[in-house]
């Protein structure tokens, strides 16, 4: 009797071990789902619209009655030119207007006119200022040419690692225990590169003057209410207006050129007839720098003829984004580490241009 008292104790002993067990796997063995495979094309959240379905509806949001102007990147460096130019027609028979297209490899781009049905702008981009330079000596950017450069290099410069003076200063900027992101917003300066001189002009034919806004803290508030209540509280929520202590406050200061001499911008872009364009990078960019570049863009459109680039809302910058320790938010991002820097002593030259 106590033997079987005992095993049945065992056994219930041993059951609400195996119900333990049970309890235990189930908790964490997760259930598999079967899932039906299906192509990309049906798992997209983007509706299947045709291209000129897709430009209509851009139209409508935009509110614009004129064709949509669209500037094309092309990121492949596989594709012929022949290729390209049906794209561009495809898109211009379904009621784009295609100002140009862009991209980073020359040789992309060069005479693709040739292919289309009707000109087209041929665009090169570049990473920095530098590099229009060396392109402009090395022959690849020709007279006449349209190209754009991160508006980010015209404030900062490949350090000197040889300097001990510059180490010294980058790492006291670094391990300082007291970081002040406003200090480094203070002391942005241009480059001697940068520097206009305004007693040279384009023609007089050409306008030169910047837009005429209302106020000089200009913000096209239009850009943020389209009817939806809750858009517009997200983008004040996330936004913030480029009018505090900026406009009316910034000044454009320039570095002095080490030695006392400086070739620039302005020099390559009247020797070589070049339209000249800027663009940053919105995501990497504080409202200092940006308001600096507006300024000096408007302040030298006989030079920036093309403009700057802003790819957000006219006149506003996401919030939160301040330069650290370890970063920098001038709008050149990691396109600095792939730039080249600017040779001083480098100056235009008819042997340096074959074009």
């Amino acid at each position: 009797a106590r033997s079987e008292g005992s095993g049945t104790q065992k056994n219930g002993s041993c059951s609400k071990r195996k119900g333990h067990h049970q309890r235990r796997t189930a908790n964490t063995v997760p259930t598999v789902h079967q899932v039906d495979a299906t192509s990309l094309n049906k798992a997209s959240a983007c509706p299947d619209k045709s291209i000129a379905e897709s430009i209509s509806n851009l139209e409508r949001i935009m509110h614009c009655s004129a064709p949509f102007g669209i500037v094309l990147d092309m990121k492949s460096r596989h594709v012929s030119r022949r290729v390209w130019a049906l794209v561009i027609d495809l898109l211009r028979d379904a009621g784009a207007r295609v100002e140009g297209i862009a991209s980073f490899f020359v040789e992309e781009v060069r005479d693709i006119t040739q292919y289309c049905s009707s000109d087209i702008n041929e665009i090169v981009f570049l990473h920095s200022a530098g590099e229009l330079q060396q392109k402009c000596h090395n022959g690849e950017i020709r007279r006449g040419d349209r190209v754009f450069f991160n508006a980010g290099s015209l404030l900062w410069e490949y350090p000197n690692m040889y300097d001990p003076n510059v180490v010294k200063n980058i790492l006291w900027n670094r391990l300082h225990p007291c970081f002040d992101a406003q200090r480094v917003k203070e002391r942005y300066r241009f480059k001697p590169f940068a520097k206009i001189d305004n007693s040279s002009r384009a023609s007089p034919g050409r306008k030169q003057t910047p837009p005429d806004f209302e106020s000089e803290n200009y913000c096209d508030e239009s850009a943020l209410d389209d009817g939806d209540s809750t858009s517009s509280d997200l983008f004040e929520q996330l936004l913030i207006p480029n009018n505090k202590k900026l406009s009316s406050e910034i000044d454009i200061v320039y570095e002095k050129a080490p030695g006392g001499f400086c070739s620039t911008i302005q020099q390559y872009k009247e020797f070589y007839n070049i339209s000249i364009g800027l663009y940053v990078q919105e995501f990497a960019i504080d409202e200092v720098a940006i308001s600096l570049m507006v300024e000096y863009v408007n302040s030298n459109l006989h030079v920036y003829d093309l403009g700057l680039s802003w790819g957000g809302i006219n006149g506003l910058t996401v919030k939160g984004i301040q330069p650290g320790r370890f970063t920098s938010t001038d709008g050149l991002w990691n396109q600095r580490y792939g730039g080249i820097p600017w040779k001083k002593e480098l100056i235009p030259s008819f042997s340096s241009n074959r074009g």
